[in-house]
Formats: structure tokens, sequence, C-alpha cells
């Protein structure tokens, strides 16, 4: 089957570059901007297939109106149908997605402090969890996946999710500092366990302490990981980026060595499977499944 005209598109936080197809930021009001990172949306038909979904801390709220999406943690494990409304929890490790032949899905990817206000816990509670809407939201979940199946137009979609969120306020605390300061590392603006610190102005082992509760992972476990999701889009042909800069870290072995242990294979063989035409910045190659 051929795809449509609408593939998939995921927004760089960095750099809030809109890479093709259908993304957007909040626009709840400023207030909402440090709770949701992005709404992403893909609409295509094609073969069933299977492909790697690499780490990236975020939490989903995923709503499919298609054929049965699924999911499983390792390539010898049997596949799992996920809820039509689910929440995808973030991974430390690389797992298996499958979608098709008619695939229309709409996500939306939340912030540490999005998970306090809409899920009413910290992000720490929700590594590796595929967790039913209905179970957190109960008939508010099934409702918002009616109104999003009824308009598949991506602007109408992301205005509904908007404006069912914005009235959800399940908690509204959590540790806005570490919250920021956690973006900024996103950013690459902050790069090393000095930097946080000094950011926070606590020492390393308050530090330690306050990115346990708040994210679950150490700093320099989430500086890793942060540094690996940059390289991955510094790699995508949809984003403009020096590629100088790119080419003389990955001469550095222990980069290359970081690459592979989160997405399995190598940069370059990352970039030849973008550079192929694949939209999705967060997978690796596709497998019939």
């Amino acid at each position: 089957m051929e795809n449509s005209a609408i593939d998939p598109a995921f927004i760089n936080p960095a750099t809030a570059r809109v890479a093709g197809g259908r993304t957007a930021r909040s626009e709840l009001d400023p207030a909402a901007s440090p709770l949701i990172e992005s709404f992403a949306a893909r609409q295509c038909l094609e073969q069933r297939s299977a492909f790697a979904v690499f780490p990236t801390a975020r939490p989903e709220l995923l709503f499919h109106f298609g054929d049965p999406f699924r999911v499983r943690e390792t390539e010898r494990e049997p596949w799992r149908e996920l809820p039509r409304a689910t929440l995808l929890g973030p991974r430390r490790e690389r797992y298996w997605q499958s979608a098709g032949p008619r695939i229309d899905w709409f996500l939306i990817q939340l912030s540490p402090l999005g998970c306090r206000r809409f899920l009413g816990r910290p992000l720490a509670a929700w590594w590796g969890a595929d967790v039913a809407l209905a179970d957190l939201w109960g008939d508010l979940a099934a409702d918002l996946h009616v109104r999003l199946a009824t308009e598949p137009d991506f602007d109408r979609r992301w205005h509904i999710a908007s404006e069912t969120l914005g009235c959800l306020a399940l908690d509204a605390g959590g540790d806005a500092e570490i919250s920021r300061i956690g973006h900024r590392a996103r950013a690459g603006e902050l790069s090393s366990l000095a930097d946080l610190a000094c950011a926070l102005g606590v020492g390393e082992r308050r530090l330690r302490q306050r990115f346990a509760a708040e994210y679950g992972w150490g700093p320099k476990a989430f500086l890793n990981l942060m540094r690996f999701n940059r390289q991955m889009l510094d790699l995508h042909p949809l984003y403009d980026v020096a590629r100088d800069e790119l080419a003389e870290h990955f001469d550095q072995s222990h980069a290359i060595h970081e690459f592979r242990r989160f997405a399995g294979m190598t940069p370059g063989a990352y970039a030849r499977i973008k550079a192929g035409g694949d939209a999705l910045v967060v997978t690796g190659s596709r497998e019939p499944a």
C-alpha cells in the first residue's frame, strides 16, 4: 500500500523546529508550555510492520483509531494490543511497536510537570508503564477518544485535546525548578553534573536526590540520554544541523558506543535509514510483523 500525504512528525524540544507533517506546540496559555512538549499525528496506509522505538524519557498519551496498535519489550516476547487511549510510559531501553495496515494515531508528549498535572504522579512513577487512560481518567478518556476519532483533522484534534487537558488538574504540584533544569538539559544548555548542580544552587548529592524523586533516574544517566536524543535528531535529514560539529563528535569512540547502547545501531546506520525517506525520528528500520 502507498502512504497517504500525512506522515509522522515530531518537534525537537531543543530548537522548537517543526519537521514536516503534523506537529504543534501547545497553545493552551503561557502557563501550559511547561506541561505539554508537543502534539503529533500520523495517518497512512502501509503493510503491517514492526520497528524498535528508542528511549526518549517522555511519557506519551496515545489515542489510536486505525487497526490494532501493539507493543512488546523485546523481540522474543509476544505482542500485546494497547487500549485505544493509552499512557505510554518512558523507557530506559528500546522496545518494539507494530501498527497497520490502517494507521491513524494522535499523540501528546508530556513534560515532567505535565505528568504531575495530568497523571497525578511524577514521571518517576511511569517508567516502562502502559496504562489504559480509562484507569486514570475514567469516562473522560473514552469521551476524548470519541471526540478525536470524529475529527480526523490534525488542527481540530489538538484543539480538542488542549481544551480537555486544560480542564484536567489531578495535581498541579511537582518540583518546577528541577523540571526547568531538565528542560535546559534536553536543549543542551546544561551538559554536566556540575552545570546542573550550579543551576540549582545545590551540591551533587542533593542534585541526585531531586532528580531521582522527579525523574526516577540519576542526573548522569539523564544527561547521557538527552545527548543521545540530540544526536538522533541531528542525524535526521529533516532537521537543520551543524554537520561538521556532529562528524567531529562522532569521531569519538565513546560517543558511538553510547549511541549504539541506546539505539542498537551505529550513528551511521541510523543516518542511512533516515536518508532513505523514513520520517519517524525515534525508531530504527522496519521489519514485517
